[in-house]
């Protein structure tokens, strides 16, 4: 998949402009920048579900894209939403790896409804159905604002375990986890994206990489 010099405005104020990244098989990006910056708004153009201003997505394949928010049909339990999510997609459901998946992440949802779901399990829900999709892209915004430190190190390691089957696109505004799950690190700001490869010795490293490439962008504006 490949986005080729990507623009986007709202009520003519700029998001972003002139983005350029070509994402390959087998690694993990994060796109990584402060609130505000268009992180989720580009993760749209790239699933196709919306329109830049200028700039195209080539290489498109099969994408999952799924978003932190609130989930639709909250009085299913999971297994209905589940069953119904793959019914729709006529994709066929692997309940093996379901269970699997359960049990891995300590998901024990019962016959509970989705509306008495904590953040985290509804967090949850999201991850598992983005494995079971075993789409070519995986698209996910925020994928681990509510997910507990446990849950975090059984998803990054089933993330790296199966990276080589698909391209894996993910946002998030906190360099931890940016630093810790990516193979590479996509800067996002309203001038540029960055592609840097993470060979940062730390999250800390990776914060100070970022604030000194925000100070220098702001000294080029005033010059």
């Amino acid at each position: 998949m490949k986005a080729d010099k990507l623009s986007k405005y709202y009520n003519n104020q700029k998001v972003f402009s002139d983005i350029s990244i070509k994402f390959e098989k087998g690694k993990i990006y994060s796109i990584f920048g402060k609130n505000g910056v268009g992180k989720t708004t580009l993760l749209n153009i790239l699933n196709g579900n919306l329109k830049p201003d200028s700039g195209t997505v080539t290489g498109s394949l099969e994408t999952i894209f799924l978003e932190n928010n609130t989930v639709p049909f909250e009085f299913m339990t999971a297994d209905e939403f589940i069953d119904e999510t793959f019914k729709f997609k006529k994709v066929p459901l692997d309940r093996d790896l379901k269970k699997t998946l359960y049990s891995a992440l300590q998901f024990n949802p019962e016959e509970k409804l989705i509306k008495e779901f904590s953040k985290g399990m509804k967090s949850k829900l999201y991850i598992i159905i983005a494995f079971l999709s075993k789409a070519e892209v995986l698209l996910l915004d925020e994928p681990f604002t509510d997910i507990d430190l446990y849950s975090f190190k059984v998803i990054t390691a089933i993330l790296r375990a199966e990276k080589n089957e698909r391209t894996t696109i993910f946002s998030t505004h906190v360099s931890k986890i940016a630093f810790e799950l990516s193979d590479y690190i996509v800067y996002l700001s309203e001038d540029c994206a960055k592609v840097v490869e993470n060979q940062f010795a730390s999250a800390e490293s990776l914060e100070n990489y970022v604030l000194e490439e925000m100070v220098g962008k702001v000294a080029h504006k005033k010059v």
